[in-house]
Order: structure tokens, then C-alpha cells, then sequence
């Protein structure tokens, strides 16, 4: 039987974050890495690291390119102390020679002479999976490397997703075909039927890469990988593909779940459906709920916060209903919540104060934001120190998914409605009147809009 612990992780934080804007800005021009994003209490490296340590690894190397990644991933991780592991980094030397996420791990298993099997992953990303059949399938497979893969049916993947064909009842993958149509769908599949066509099961890329170090070492002395390092090589599209054209063995194993959180809309996405307890790496780390019926977790210093207005608790006010909860809503550690609140579906971070009459739901509220009375938040991520001045006579309603950055304030009486990016530290009038998918970048677009 394979052993897990044989695994070592490398990370990938090599991007800007730019899909990811407003979550990906700290304050105007300076960026947060996306593994620092908060999600559910924790920053995102920490899921990462505590995911696949649940799995028995406990060796990490981070590729970290920029030194917004490099130093705030170091400032969260250190070198593992506190998760039990072992975390070491890329020199900052590869970080300007790095031609694509293929080319950076392997220099990185050069630099630290990596022989053991090694799981790449993205730091920007959870993943609901079990280690040990993927490891077992990989070593009794042979594979140079094996694709961790979500399935998905083809409306979910016509000209979003790449897709890889395997071999008739097995899972050596023999095409990737790159963000198919509909119609290419069926020639590729050979789906004719419309009902068999709907029911298919597509497997596509997860961005988890389980490798044979030593094979892969020993490949990219290939003279055709040293010409594609010139230029570029990543794995899904440059090394994966040589290898399946060359004859290589590459694998494909099913996860059970992927959550992408590179944009407000897939973040909430993701934020729900582990809430609700679909991502069982996330719920077995979250610990014992509050409401296990309907998943609600509060934090104990939570339930014993009295609001401003009726001096009550907030366990007492769920007891006589004058506050609803649920389902599927985390509190963090001294949030106060006035009567009258509805919260579901959604995660409230630490020093969150709700007034009363305000309504929540998928939403991410940052640690310390302020919700004001009678506000209305659905499918909004509210960053950290903002504050939503709403007020009973003239609510301020945010909804379709809308992501204000830190630290903004948004005035009473204000709507903003439809795929709206707020960047960090601006202030948002009454009277403004924002057009759907638009970034408020700085002053000037407030003023435009007003």
C-alpha cells in the first residue's frame, strides 16, 4: 500500500490577482497575494495547507513569485511551525526566469532535489478529494503524472473548460481538447443521443497535479521541453499535452470537488456550497456547529455579545426569534447583531456588527465591517473595515454579486445591483447611481456616477 506521507506538496502563487480585484487589493495599488484572501475564518493558504495535511503530507515547497506573495505567504505559513510541517520557498532569483507553472516546478525540484512524488497545486484554490486513491491509482498506473479532475456535464463545460478524453473504460488520457463548443462536444464524445449528451460526465483540468518527480526530472532533459521553456511552459497547456502526444502515461482521477475563488461570483459559489457541507475536507476542519441541523456555526463569544439597542444576547434573541439564523451561516468571535437580523447563507468574519432590521444573505462580511440598519446584502463580498451606513427610512440595498474592497463606505439610500467591483477606500454617495458590471476604481468614478 502506497504511503501518503511519501507526497510532497508545491505550491503555486505566482499570479497578480487581477481577476480576483477588489479581494486582491489591500488599499488603491498595493496587492494581497489571492492565498491571503479570507475565506470562511481562515486565509486561503491556510485551507490549502490544512486540507492536505488532513491527507498526511507534511512537506511543502511554495513557488511564490513577487514579494506580495512571497512575504505574506511567509508571514502566514513561516517554515510550518505551527501546522506541524515543513514549508521552504523558491529563491527569489527564479522569480524573474519563470516561464509558466510547468517551468517553475521544475526548477523548483531541481533547486531542492525533489525525488519523491510531489502534488502541485494552487494556493488560490480548496479541493474536496481523498489523497490515497489518487496516490495508489498513480503508482499502480505508472503515470508520469496524474490530473486531479472534476466532472462536469457539458452545458457546465461548453467554452469554459478544457476537456481531457481517456481511453475507453480507463483513465489514461489519450486528447485535451481546449474549451470545446457544444457541437465539438458531440463530435469529440460522440454524444449523438440527446439524453446520453446531457447525462455525460466530462472530466476537466482541476489545476492538481499529482507528478513522478524523478520522471519528470528526467523528461525535461527532452531538447523539445528546453525549446518550450524558452518561450513558455505551463502544465495544461504546454507540458501535459507534449506528454499525451509523445505516449507518455498520464492519468486522469476524479475529485469529488474543486473551489475556484478568483472572482465574487465563484468565491460565493464556493462559500455556500462548503457551508452547506459539500466540500467534506472544509466541513471536517470547521468543528462542531452551533445548529448541526442546519449548519450554523457561531462563535461562543458571539452568542454571549448583547446588542446596542435591547441589551440582549444574541443566544437570547434566537431563542425567542426575534433574530434568525440559517441555514448554512458561519459567525466569527465577538460579532454583535441587533434584533430583527436575518442571516443565511452566508459567513460573518470576527468584530462584525449588524443593526437591527438588516437582512443577509450569500454573503462574505470581512472582519470589522459594519452593517447598518435595514440593509439589504445578497450575493455581495464586503471587504474588511467597511461599513454600510444604511439606515431603517433608507436602506441601503446591495445584491446580484457586488464586491466592495476594504475599508469602503457606502452611504444610505445607496443600490448597487449587478457584478459591481468597489475598489478599496472609497466612499459612496447618496444619490450615485452605478451602471451594472462597472469598477469604481477610484475618485473620479465616483464622480462620474453621481
Amino acid at each position: 500500500m502506497p504511503d501518503v506521507s511519501e507526497v510532497v506538496g508545491i505550491g503555486l502563487a505566482g499570479g497578480k490577482g487581477v481577476r480576483a480585484r477588489p479581494l486582491t487589493l489591500k488599499a488603491p495599488g498595493y496587492l494581497r497575494s489571492k492565498a491571503a484572501m479570507s475565506f470562511l475564518g481562515r486565509r486561503l493558504i491556510r485551507w490549502v495547507i490544512q486540507i492536505l495535511s488532513a491527507e498526511g503530507m507534511n512537506q511543502y515547497y511554495i513557488i511564490a513569485h513577487g514579494k506580495e506573495n512571497r512575504y505574506q505567504i511567509k508571514v502566514m505559513l513561516g517554515y510550518g511551525e505551527l501546522f506541524g510541517a515543513d514549508v521552504l520557498y523558491s529563491p527569489v532569483k527564479y522569480d524573474s526566469l519563470s516561464t509558466g507553472s510547468a517551468d517553475s516546478t521544475l526548477r523548483m525540484l531541481e533547486y531542492w532535489d525533489i525525488e519523491r512524488p510531489a502534488l502541485v497545486f494552487p494556493t488560490d484554490s480548496v479541493i474536496d478529494f481523498d489523497l490515497e486513491p489518487m496516490y495508489r491509482q498513480h503508482v499502480e498506473t505508472g503515470a508520469v503524472v496524474t490530473v486531479a479532475a472534476m466532472q462536469r456535464a457539458p452545458a457546465d463545460v461548453a467554452e469554459k473548460y478544457g476537456v481531457m478524453r481517456t481511453d475507453d473504460g480507463g483513465s489514461r488520457i489519450t486528447e485535451f481538447v481546449e474549451k470545446p463548443s457544444l457541437a465539438e462536444l458531440r463530435e469529440h464524445f460522440r454524444l449523438s443521443d440527446e439524453e446520453d449528451f446531457a447525462s455525460a460526465h466530462l472530466l476537466t483540468n482541476a489545476g492538481f497535479y499529482l507528478i513522478d518527480s524523478r520522471a519528470v526530472r528526467e523528461l525535461a532533459r527532452d531538447g523539445a521541453i528546453s525549446a518550450m521553456r524558452e518561450r513558455r511552459l505551463d502544465f495544461g497547456k504546454d507540458l501535459l499535452p507534449w506528454l499525451v502526444g509523445e505516449g507518455h502515461s498520464v492519468h486522469a482521477h476524479p475529485v469529488r470537488r474543486i473551489g475556484d475563488l478568483g472572482n465574487a461570483f465563484d468565491f460565493i459559489d464556493t462559500m455556500i456550497d462548503a457551508l452547506h457541507g459539500r466540500f467534506e475536507s472544509v466541513d471536517r476542519l470547521l468543528g462542531p456547529p452551533f445548529d448541526p441541523d442546519n449548519n450554523v456555526w457561531i462563535a461562543p463569544e458571539t452568542l454571549a455579545m448583547k446588542d446596542a439597542v435591547t441589551g440582549t444576547t444574541l443566544a437570547d434573541k434566537i431563542e425567542s426569534g426575534s433574530v434568525k439564523i440559517g441555514p448554512a451561516v458561519r459567525i466569527g468571535r465577538f460579532c454583535e447583531i441587533g434584533p430583527g437580523v436575518t442571516i443565511s447563507e452566508s459567513n460573518l468574519d470576527d468584530d462584525v456588527e449588524v443593526a437591527e432590521g438588516a437582512v443577509i444573505s450569500r454573503t462574505q462580511v470581512r472582519d470589522g465591517a459594519i452593517i447598518g440598519a435595514g440593509a439589504r446584502l445578497s450575493e455581495v463580498i464586503v471587504g474588511s473595515m467597511s461599513e454600510i451606513r444604511s439606515e431603517i427610512g433608507l436602506p441601503t440595498i446591495i445584491e446580484d454579486f457586488c464586491a466592495l474592497g476594504d475599508e469602503v463606505t457606502v452611504h444610505a439610500g445607496v443600490e448597487l445591483r449587478g457584478d459591481i467591483a468597489v475598489y478599496p477606500r472609497l466612499k459612496i454617495p447618496t444619490g450615485i447611481h452605478v451602471p451594472r458590471s462597472t469598477d469604481v476604481t477610484g475618485p473620479a468614478d465616483v464622480l462620474r456616477y453621481l
